[in-house]
């Protein structure tokens, strides 16, 4: 009996003591920083079967993502503004995959995965108490992705937009002063000429679109001048077309880049049987101060 009690004991103990034996929580760190996204252009003619210049393919791959979507071993970690550091409980070996992210209509609060392309994979050995640093995540074109409008303003025409005003103001094609090799368009508004208001050729989408995004460079060199951007809608029952604004922007003499959402716009008209769109881009002066607004890199991407 005494022995029995003896042997009760020891295994009561070795129990308590595995059961009180911690886990070990040390967490190991993943580092990314602000510039590591790059677009995968690697034969994209190829796989997308287009024809499409080196100026054009760098404006497809031009982007500027300020977030990061990142699971770990199948994990969802959150979304991050970059650079980060974040926090991993996984050691050794491991599967990140990394999404972008965007700021959607230029809104700090609205910043959803970049719908267009897929995620980064790759394996990465993670140490306890370590930063173990990312600093190229580079992603690729969903295969569906396609392009409606590339406009790199290195042509001498216009190949997409159009004046629409009495003034016929339409961009200017001219080499950017501070990256001379680079050309931008630029909208002057001086003298007698108050206000623009410049217009895409029709653009048609079939009804299985899922998602249509806007994404321009845009400064100016007066702060806080306003851009508006929007999308003209032609239906068959009526003459003239529908105005959808969409966003007012702020510009300043600082480039900035805008990823603006026209998936509502196109998705809510298709029903009503929309027959085209035409994006446009408009802005003015109040007084007789010269202002000049300057593009570069406008897409329309959609899948």
């Amino acid at each position: 009996m005494r022995k029995s009690i003896t042997v009760f004991s020891v295994l009561l103990i070795i129990i308590l003591f595995s059961s009180c034996k911690k886990t070990d929580l040390t967490a190991s760190y993943i580092y990314i920083d602000a510039s590591s996204f790059s677009i995968d252009m690697t034969g994209f003619n190829d796989e997308f079967s287009t024809g499409y210049d080196q100026g054009e393919l760098e404006c497809i791959a031009s982007q500027n993502f300020p977030d990061a979507w990142v699971m770990v071993n199948g994990k969802d970690l959150g979304t991050w503004e970059l650079p980060c550091k974040i926090p991993v409980l996984a050691k050794e070996n491991a599967t990140v995959q990394i999404f972008p992210g965007v700021k959607l209509n230029g809104v700090s609060t609205s910043r959803p995965r970049y719908p267009f392309t897929d995620a980064n994979k790759q394996t990465i050995n993670l140490k306890p108490s370590e930063i173990t640093k990312i600093s190229s995540i580079p992603v690729k074109y969903y295969s569906t992705t396609a392009f409606k409008v590339v406009e790199n303003f290195e042509r001498d025409y216009n190949g997409y937009f159009a004046a629409e005003d009495s003034n016929g103001v339409n961009f200017e094609h001219i080499y950017d002063m501070d990256n001379p090799t680079n050309r931008i368009g630029m909208i002057s508004l001086e003298d007698s000429v108050m206000d623009f208001n410049v217009l895409t050729s029709a653009l048609r989408f079939n009804s299985d679109v899922q998602y249509v995004f806007l994404e321009m460079d845009y400064r100016c060199d007066v702060e806080n001048a306003q851009i508006y951007a929007g999308v003209l809608i032609t239906k068959p029952t009526t003459v003239v077309a529908t105005d959808e604004p969409l966003v007012v922007v702020n510009a300043s003499p600082k480039w900035k880049k805008i990823y603006i959402n026209l998936t509502q716009a196109v998705l809510r008209n298709h029903i009503s049987e929309a027959v085209s769109y035409r994006v446009y881009l408009s802005g003015g002066r109040s007084d007789s101060t010269p202002i000049h607004y300057y593009f570069d890199n406008i897409k329309v991407v959609y899948r």
